[in-house]
């Protein structure tokens, strides 16, 4: 379970990161956990991106779940300042991902079942 949490972790530090860089204003972070999986629900408020970026954020986070990539995800990313490659890494250790933009604000639903 211990590992579980840093992941989950990281990928929410990853996804802050993101959203600073790209000098998001308001930015809200809920996580759920249960024993089945983790939920992460993020809200950006008065989005910055394009709806062009957010089809691309769609399409990248919803990569299938590669487990065997997990255990190196670290060792992956490393310190860059690549997002693609952050959230290329990120897709690999999720579930699904829904991501929409509503009324201004960008929704984003990450779930990673718990193996």
């Amino acid at each position: 379970m211990r590992h579980e949490i840093k992941k989950i972790c990281r990928i929410v530090d990853e996804l802050t990161t993101m959203f600073l860089k790209d000098d998001t204003d308001e930015v809200d972070f809920k996580i759920i956990t249960s024993p089945e999986k983790a939920i992460i629900r993020i809200v950006d408020y008065h989005t910055n991106y394009s709806d062009q970026m957010i089809d691309q954020l769609r399409t990248t986070l919803n990569n299938q779940r590669q487990s065997e990539i997990e255990e190196y995800y670290w060792q992956l990313a490393g310190e860059n300042d690549d997002d693609d490659e952050e959230l290329t890494l990120i897709s690999a250790m999720i579930d699904t991902a829904t991501v929409e933009k509503r009324e201004g604000n960008l929704y984003i639903e990450l779930v990673r079942m718990n193996r």
